[in-house]
């Protein structure tokens, strides 16, 4: 089904598919082969970034930087999605439904072992952010000394007044007044704040109060992954982590602590651009509060392939009309102004829909080991929608809809990530039937079978699983993988029930031997 929804979303970006009204999981298809090439256990098969489906200037570094840093582009065109997100996720949101809308931050996250060289990419990706984060931090410089300035002569003149209306000489009630109007002027008063887009390695309480300072949004980007380490070793129990969970989300985030100032967010917006170690995701994936929550299930994952050992010594650098080019676009996406709410086109919405329950299916199926993570693709999938048809508007991207070019290719991402998102689940051992999947299909393998029973499959793997029922979960994901297949076949009497084996998968062991 994967690929002729990939297919059918080629087609529309080709402008092939006329007939809208049915897609990969409508009418059209009517019959799927006796037997599919089933899903391969090993990472190194997982598909790669649809980085054509990017924005133009975006497109061409991702597939540029990857080159010259001889990196998979998977590590570049996730992180490139963060990078969307920083420049657009306080300024607009996207309407899926009327009852339905999604703001437009994303958790972006690269993983690959040490040495993949994560920190060049992340810092190719981000520096035009931190360039224009400085450059508007100079420019307000002369703006926030004053500002500073201004609240500290009233709180000094308030404190005057208080002292003289207390002592109650002169004229108590004109000192009084005076009081009270300059007490009114600080509770109006509007703080004015260095700007930031970007954090590193930071608390939960500070990363609040810079969001705070920052009208609700910020952008954690660290290229060690130094929050997750955080995160998985200091809130290993209590898991103090709720700005992850409503930054995400958008809900209001409202704090009163003894001491310090006041919190009140109405409208939070957090994304993150993380590059992590395998060992790291490990500490995320195993933490059952961090499971229970569903901070596991926001997170859009990368893993990486590495390229280590047959890397170009001298790889072609990054042209420069690429990089001004990409520089240029960062900057564009950055300094607009528009506000509002994106809607999907009635064609754009049919993708959505058919996506939609194409996801809904695999939740109770293939996906029940990472049901918090599926529920939220479709809401991911538009996210990244909305924030291509940003980047590429000319105008305001609030009074254009989402044309269903741009949702097919938004579908082709997510179906890159759900690879994925399966991959990092299954290689955490957040699914346990993953391992004795591939132990079961090992036996079955070597035994040469064709077809069999769960009894016959049982003695095959004696000592592996105390009873047939144990064996069950592993069964099931051999069968959604698409190595074997159990159907009733008839003896003579009551329906037998028989496994039988995926010929393919057996062709493709025996063309990899040769």
């Amino acid at each position: 089904m994967p690929d002729d929804f990939e297919r059918y979303a080629a087609e529309i970006q080709r402008g092939l598919t006329e007939d809208r009204t049915s897609g990969p999981f409508g009418p059209f298809v009517t019959q799927t082969p006796e037997w599919e090439i089933p899903i391969p256990f090993n990472a190194g098969n997982l598909p790669d970034f649809p980085t054509e489906s990017l924005p133009g200037p975006l497109s061409g570094f991702v597939e540029c930087l990857a080159e010259s840093t001889q990196t998979p582009e998977e590590m570049a065109g996730i992180l490139s999605l963060g990078v969307l997100s920083t420049a657009f996720q306080s300024k607009l949101v996207v309407e899926i439904t009327p009852d339905w809308t999604e703001p437009l931050c994303l958790y972006t996250v690269a993983v690959a072992p040490p040495g993949e060289r994560k920190s060049a990419v992340i810092s190719a990706l981000t520096k035009p952010l931190y360039e224009f984060e400085t450059e508007q931090r100079e420019r307000e410089a002369v703006e926030i000394a004053q500002n500073q300035t201004e609240r500290a002569l009233l709180e000094k003149a308030l404190q005057s007044a208080q002292t003289q209306a207390t002592k109650k000489k002169g004229n108590f009630e004109a000192c009084r007044q005076e009081a009270l109007d300059l007490s009114a002027q600080l509770a109006g008063f509007e703080d004015k704040h260095p700007f930031r887009l970007l954090t590193d390695d930071v608390t939960t309480e500070k990363l609040i109060d810079l969001m705070d300072a920052q009208r609700g949004s910020m952008t954690v980007c660290s290229a060690e992954g130094g929050v997750f380490d955080s995160l998985s070793g200091r809130y290993d129990k209590t898991g103090n982590f709720d700005v992850y969970l409503k930054g995400h989300a958008g809900d209001p985030i409202v704090v009163d602590r003894i001491g310090r100032k006041p919190n009140n967010i109405p409208s939070p917006r957090l994304s993150m651009l993380l590059t992590i170690q395998p060992e790291v995701l490990g500490g995320l994936m195993n933490n059952t509060t961090f499971r229970g929550r569903g901070l596991c299930g926001r997170f859009l994952y990368s893993m990486c392939t590495s390229k280590v050992g047959h890397r170009e010594v001298s790889p072609p650098p990054m042209p420069g009309n690429v990089r001004a080019d990409y520089r240029a676009f960062v900057r564009r996406i950055l300094s607009s102004q528009w506000t509002g709410v994106i809607r999907l086109s009635p064609d754009a919405d049919v993708v959505r829909r058919e996506y939609q329950s194409y996801v809904e299916k695999k939740l109770g199926d293939e996906w029940e080991a990472m049901r918090d993570w599926g529920g939220k693709l479709t809401g991911a999938m538009v996210r990244i929608a909305a924030l291509m048809h940003a980047a590429e508007a000319q105008g305001n991207p609030a009074e254009i809809p989402i044309s269903v070019e741009t949702m097919a290719g938004a579908t082709s991402i997510a179906e890159f990530l759900s690879a994925h998102a399966m991959a990092a689940y299954q290689a955490m051992g957040a699914d346990s039937s993953y391992e004795d999947a591939k132990y079961l299909w090992r036996r079955l393998d070597e035994s040469e079978l064709e077809e069999t029973t769960k009894r016959e499959l049982y003695r095959l793997c004696k000592g592996k699983f105390r009873r047939v029922g144990d064996m069950e979960p592993a069964l099931h994901t051999l069968i959604e993988m698409g190595y074997v297949r159990e159907e009733d076949t008839q003896t003579g009497g009551r329906p037998t029930k028989k496994i039988f084996v995926n010929p393919r998968a057996k062709r493709d062991k025996r063309a990899k031997s040769l």
